[in-house]
């Protein structure tokens, strides 16, 4: 493993006994328009350049913008070609200038994709992400995370799993959550997962307050291993805005826990809705209670989609599946050189 700088990656590759290099340090350039950062591209380049060379790399794949910025820059002296993997929804018309020189460009969804420059669409290719099957919902993950929340063993667990920002919205959770509780007789707890950043974990409790779930609603936040947690639950909402390829939508679905989410976005390549999963309006919140409810009060029929969603998923985003296309870009771009 390399990278710039400590941190998180440190700690994880140190704690797995993965050796790692630590790599110069740069300024990594921005998407401004070419002529305003060939300096700061050209500089780092003459120190990366060299390291590329010295340690033979035959190629550099990157996967966050901000590395992107960097080998891009890295690159451009010839040491190895780069490949841009793209992992989120992104736009800019200088985008196109510095991704067109990458000798191969991934995106992780068709919604990604649409989401690119025209000029860099056609360049793009599709290679979802790979999940590995993990702990499958079952009434005992159930009985324990009941245990944990300290609610009786009927009770039906809803779960929020993404850290709180403004796009995955966790407030709106909070009012489907409202809106399932005044509709359910049954034992109901909300339980949401994730990093609880201000001001968003103070907004979801002044309104779990003002609808009366103050005693329902558990902010847990980060827990490792996530498997278990997940497996606990009775179904899961996503309520998040424009996701590329929402991870934990998929880790639902293999562990087989009903998922409700917006419908639009790379959600529309994960989820069928009414075959696999449910899909909601973004912001109709009866519409997500509306598919909550019908998982609770339909168990033949969910549990129709959710081994109908296993099978799917295991197939779409296999390890094997994934494996193949990225070594068929690594064998063509080797085979061709660093040429776009």
């Amino acid at each position: 493993g390399l990278h710039h700088q400590g941190g998180a990656l440190e700690e994880l590759f140190d704690r797995e006994g993965v050796a790692w290099i630590p790599l110069p340090a740069v300024d990594a350039p921005r998407l401004r328009a070419p002529w305003r950062q060939f300096f700061k591209r050209r500089a780092v380049a003459k120190v990366l350049d060299p390291f590329l060379r010295e340690q033979a790399f035959d190629l550099v794949h990157t996967h966050d913008m901000r590395n992107h910025r960097i080998w891009s820059a890295a690159t451009m002296l010839g040491a190895c070609p780069h490949i841009w993997h793209q992992r989120t929804p992104a736009s800019g018309k200088n985008m196109a200038h510095y991704g067109r020189k990458a000798a191969a460009f991934i995106a992780v969804s068709e919604f990604t994709r649409s989401s690119l420059p025209a000029a860099l669409q056609p360049f793009a290719h599709i290679i979802y992400n790979p999940f590995l099957p993990g702990s499958v919902a079952s009434p005992e993950a159930r009985l324990r995370l009941c245990g944990e929340l300290g609610v009786s063993p009927e009770t039906r667990l809803v779960g929020y799993v993404a850290n709180f920002s403004e796009r995955k919205r966790p407030e709106l959770f909070v009012e489907i959550a409202g809106r399932v509780a005044a509709a359910s007789s049954e034992p109901l707890a909300f339980c949401m997962f994730g990093a609880p950043h201000e001001p968003f974990r103070t907004r979801a409790l002044a309104r779990a307050e003002a609808l009366g779930l103050a005693d329902r609603l558990h902010i847990l936040g980060q827990r490792f291993p996530f498997g278990p947690y997940m497996a606990g639950l009775s179904a899961l909402v996503a309520p998040a805005r424009r996701e590329a390829l929402g991870r934990t939508l998929i880790e639902a679905g293999l562990a087989g826990v009903p998922v409700v989410a917006t419908a639009e976005g790379g959600n529309f390549e994960i989820i069928e809705d009414g075959e696999t999963g449910w899909l909601a309006s973004p912001d109709d919140a009866d519409a997500f209670c509306h598919a909550i409810l019908e998982i609770f009060e339909h168990p033949d029929a969910t549990e129709r989609r959710c081994d109908a969603a296993r099978e799917k998923l295991s197939e779409q985003f296999s390890l094997e599946r994934h494996l193949a296309r990225v070594e068929g870009v690594y064998s063509d771009v080797l085979g061709r050189g660093a040429s776009p």
